[in-house]
């Protein structure tokens, strides 16, 4: 693969790898520049914005949008995301009176978002505020309902994305539980490194769990608890657009780590 910065040809010419196509996308977005890439030619462009690509320029160049390269990568994959709780189940509130169901709705909305346009199809337990089973259902019928919809659908990995929360608001943390099994323990331990990386929260580990939707899931599971929302931090953290987003990010980059891709 051959880079052009700025009209300037860089003196490599290396194989062009996925990872490290999406290290030189994360570089550009940071620096604000704009990238392209033809994957016949295995040629990057990269423009500066202090030297921005002329439109002649620019229509000169054989070359597609960079984010069509990543487009198919998780290609035949199933998906079921358990946004916890729901409609008349709450679940934790934080002390602003913010609701873990709303942080956990959005943050898998994000996530859902983000795998569609990788590829993926993506399996949700719900898409609204709504109970999953009926209103004031059983616990076993709710969670139940849940993993019913992932069993159904044949999905090939299951994530269920909670809030934390403990008596103490100086509870701190993310943890990402498994049932135990290789696949969930190898699952658990992708989402949790990104997590703790990009959310700069403490790493309370990857931890067997006996909740009921990891425990009956009949493929590899985990249940996330992305950050405490009883600690006023972390629930600022949890309600933000931004900490929402980093979230979801995270959650992506560790399915995609999972996945091999």
């Amino acid at each position: 693969m051959r880079i052009i910065i700025d009209g300037q040809r860089i003196p490599v010419n290396v194989r062009a790898t996925k990872d490290l196509l999406l290290t030189l996308k994360s570089m550009a977005k940071t620096l604000n520049w704009k990238l392209w890439y033809d994957p016949e030619k295995e040629f990057v462009y990269i423009s500066s914005s202090e030297t921005p690509v002329s439109s002649a320029e620019e229509r000169e160049l054989p070359l597609q949008a960079f984010d069509e390269f990543e487009s198919n990568r998780l290609q035949g994959k199933i998906i079921c995301l358990d946004p916890g709780h729901g409609g008349s189940d709450p679940g934790a509130t934080g002390p602003s009176d913010t609701s873990e169901k709303n942080n956990t709705l959005a943050i898998a909305l994000l996530l859902k978002e983000k795998l569609e346009s990788n590829g993926a199809t993506v399996i949700m337990t719900r898409e609204t505020d709504q109970d999953v089973s009926y209103p004031h259902a059983s616990s076993s019928e709710e969670l139940g309902a849940r993993v019913n919809i992932a069993s159904d659908a044949e999905a090939d990995i299951f994530i269920s994305i909670h809030n934390d929360s403990f008596t103490s608001i100086t509870a701190a943390g993310t943890t990402t539980f498994h049932y135990g099994d290789e696949e969930s323990v190898e699952l658990a331990q992708c989402i949790q490194k990104n997590l703790v990386d990009e959310l700069g929260t403490m790493d309370r580990g990857t931890r067997f769990g006996s909740f009921y939707v990891i425990r009956y899931a009949k493929m590899p599971a985990v249940l996330v608890e992305v950050a405490f929302i009883s600690n006023p931090e972390e629930e600022l953290l949890l309600a933000s657009t931004d900490g929402r987003s980093k979230a979801a990010e995270s959650i992506f980059k560790g399915i995609v780590k999972y996945f091999k891709v």
